[in-house]
Protein backbone atom coordinates (compact mmCIF):
# COMPACT_ATOMS: atom_id res chain seq x y z
CA UNK A 1 0.00 0.00 0.00
CA UNK A 2 1.52 3.51 -1.16
CA UNK A 3 1.70 6.02 1.70
CA UNK A 4 -0.99 7.84 0.29
CA UNK A 5 -3.64 5.15 0.57
CA UNK A 6 -5.93 4.10 3.02
CA UNK A 7 -7.12 0.90 4.05
CA UNK A 8 -11.08 0.56 4.54
CA UNK A 9 -13.09 -2.45 6.02
CA UNK A 10 -15.51 -3.19 8.24
CA UNK A 11 -14.64 -1.98 11.85
CA UNK A 12 -15.02 -5.93 13.30
CA UNK A 13 -12.13 -6.92 10.96
CA UNK A 14 -10.33 -3.22 11.64
CA UNK A 15 -10.47 -4.64 14.98
CA UNK A 16 -9.21 -7.97 14.70
CA UNK A 17 -6.56 -7.31 12.26
CA UNK A 18 -4.90 -4.47 14.12
CA UNK A 19 -5.93 -5.13 17.45
CA UNK A 20 -7.96 -2.30 18.21
CA UNK A 21 -9.52 -3.92 21.00
CA UNK A 22 -10.28 -2.97 24.73
CA UNK A 23 -7.46 -5.02 26.07
CA UNK A 24 -4.73 -3.55 24.34
CA UNK A 25 -6.36 0.14 25.25
CA UNK A 26 -3.21 2.52 25.64
CA UNK A 27 -2.33 3.86 29.25
CA UNK A 28 -3.29 7.11 29.80
CA UNK A 29 -1.45 9.40 32.59
CA UNK A 30 -2.89 13.16 32.76
CA UNK A 31 -1.19 16.05 34.45
CA UNK A 32 -3.81 17.66 36.94
CA UNK A 33 -2.17 21.52 36.37
CA UNK A 34 -3.09 21.04 32.73
CA UNK A 35 -6.67 20.57 33.57
CA UNK A 36 -8.99 22.80 35.36
CA UNK A 37 -9.14 22.99 39.11
CA UNK A 38 -13.11 21.88 38.51
CA UNK A 39 -12.99 19.02 35.99
CA UNK A 40 -9.97 17.34 38.07
CA UNK A 41 -12.35 15.06 40.09
CA UNK A 42 -12.86 13.57 36.63
CA UNK A 43 -9.11 12.74 35.92
CA UNK A 44 -9.59 8.62 36.60
CA UNK A 45 -12.71 8.58 34.10
CA UNK A 46 -10.45 10.35 31.43
CA UNK A 47 -7.44 8.03 32.43
CA UNK A 48 -10.02 5.27 31.88
CA UNK A 49 -12.07 6.32 29.24
CA UNK A 50 -9.83 8.95 27.29
CA UNK A 51 -8.96 6.72 24.62
CA UNK A 52 -8.39 8.28 21.22
CA UNK A 53 -9.17 5.42 19.01
CA UNK A 54 -13.08 4.92 18.23
CA UNK A 55 -12.55 1.45 17.86
CA UNK A 56 -10.62 0.67 21.21
CA UNK A 57 -13.43 3.26 22.69
CA UNK A 58 -16.31 1.23 21.37
CA UNK A 59 -14.86 -2.37 22.20
CA UNK A 60 -14.76 -0.73 26.07
CA UNK A 61 -18.09 0.34 26.06
CA UNK A 62 -19.32 -2.78 24.84
CA UNK A 63 -17.60 -4.82 27.36
CA UNK A 64 -18.23 -2.72 30.34
CA UNK A 65 -21.42 -2.93 32.71
CA UNK A 66 -24.45 -1.00 33.18
CA UNK A 67 -22.91 0.39 36.33
CA UNK A 68 -19.73 1.70 34.85
CA UNK A 69 -21.25 3.43 32.44
CA UNK A 70 -24.35 4.53 34.35
CA UNK A 71 -21.45 6.01 36.74
CA UNK A 72 -19.59 7.08 33.69
CA UNK A 73 -22.57 9.30 32.37
CA UNK A 74 -23.22 10.46 35.90
CA UNK A 75 -19.93 11.78 36.36
CA UNK A 76 -20.09 13.68 33.25
CA UNK A 77 -23.40 14.80 33.47
CA UNK A 78 -22.66 16.58 36.58
CA UNK A 79 -19.73 18.33 35.25
CA UNK A 80 -21.43 19.24 31.67
CA UNK A 81 -21.22 23.10 31.54
CA UNK A 82 -17.70 22.62 33.01
CA UNK A 83 -16.78 20.42 30.22
CA UNK A 84 -18.40 22.77 27.61
CA UNK A 85 -16.64 26.05 28.84
CA UNK A 86 -13.15 24.00 28.75
CA UNK A 87 -13.74 21.83 25.80
CA UNK A 88 -15.35 24.39 23.32
CA UNK A 89 -12.91 27.19 24.72
CA UNK A 90 -9.38 28.33 23.36
CA UNK A 91 -7.73 24.96 23.18
CA UNK A 92 -10.47 23.50 20.58
CA UNK A 93 -8.61 25.57 18.16
CA UNK A 94 -5.36 24.67 19.17
CA UNK A 95 -3.85 22.39 16.01
CA UNK A 96 -2.06 20.33 18.96
CA UNK A 97 -4.01 20.18 21.65
CA UNK A 98 -3.02 18.81 25.17
CA UNK A 99 -2.95 15.19 26.29
CA UNK A 100 -5.38 16.03 28.87
CA UNK A 101 -7.59 17.97 26.81
CA UNK A 102 -8.08 15.12 24.03
CA UNK A 103 -8.71 12.57 26.77
CA UNK A 104 -11.40 14.70 28.36
CA UNK A 105 -12.68 15.13 24.95
CA UNK A 106 -12.54 11.17 24.34
CA UNK A 107 -14.41 10.36 27.84
CA UNK A 108 -17.00 12.41 26.73
CA UNK A 109 -17.48 10.73 23.36
CA UNK A 110 -17.74 7.54 25.64
CA UNK A 111 -20.11 9.11 28.14
CA UNK A 112 -22.09 9.84 24.70
CA UNK A 113 -21.61 6.65 23.63
CA UNK A 114 -22.16 4.31 26.23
Amino acid sequence: MKKDEYEVLPADEMRQKYGLVAENRPEIHLDPERVPARLRHLIPYAELWGVGDDLIREDMIQRATPEAIKELKEAVDASEDLLDDWLGGPESYDPNPSVEYIAFSCMRMAAEGG
